[in-house]
């Protein structure tokens, strides 16, 4: 109990004393499927950035495909999983090569952990029904990728990443115990 305390204490302490940073938006692409993310950094020093990260991952089937109805003129979407992550992350980004390169990018490494909010929607074609009847499902989980941040002239900072999701459900979501996988993530941010 005392160590979570103290660790409690250091990190409000950091994050109190970290005036720079940024806030932004972006899109992400995995094998699991494809979202969007909102993101805030906290400047510790000029190597190390504390962060927040939360997504809306929307899962894809392996089976899913676009076919056309000939009884509608209309194409559809077949073999859906009606399954949507929401990681909330907390961790922190290194600049291994801070103020060791004289150009406008800096690229990382970053680690997050933190809770998963696994929306499993109902089986059925009207989006209604889907999402009234869907559960929720808690999990912990995290990221671990590298990338780089290029800064653009009017404040704004460009950030391109990749990495492995690891979102551990807690129990069988549409017959699959986790989705892990690959993710890329292109971000656009301010300087706060």
């Amino acid at each position: 109990m005392k160590t979570k305390i103290i660790v409690t204490l250091i990190l409000l302490q950091t994050l109190s004393s970290a005036n720079e940073g940024t806030k932004g938006f972006g899109l992400q692409v995995g094998e699991q499927g494809t979202g969007v993310l909102f993101h805030q950094t906290w400047r510790a020093s000029s190597e190390f950035q504390w962060l927040f990260h939360g997504s809306i991952f929307d899962v894809k089937g392996d089976e899913q495909l676009m076919v056309y109805d000939y009884y509608t003129g209309q194409y559809r979407s077949v073999g859906d999983k009606y399954v949507l992550i929401v990681p909330l992350f907390g961790g922190g980004k290194y600049f291994p090569f801070a103020d060791k390169i004289a150009n406008n990018f800096a690229p990382f490494v970053t680690a997050q952990l933190g809770p998963i909010l696994t929306i499993d929607g109902a089986e059925s074609d009207k989006f209604l029904t889907r999402w009234s009847k869907s559960k929720g499902l808690w999990s912990f989980g995290g990221y671990a990728g590298v990338g780089i941040d290029f800064l653009m002239m009017n404040g704004m900072l460009v950030s391109v990443g990749a990495g492995m999701d690891i979102l551990p459900m807690n129990g069988i979501v549409d017959g699959e115990e986790h989705y892990n996988g690959a993710i890329i993530q292109v971000g656009f941010n301010w300087l706060r």
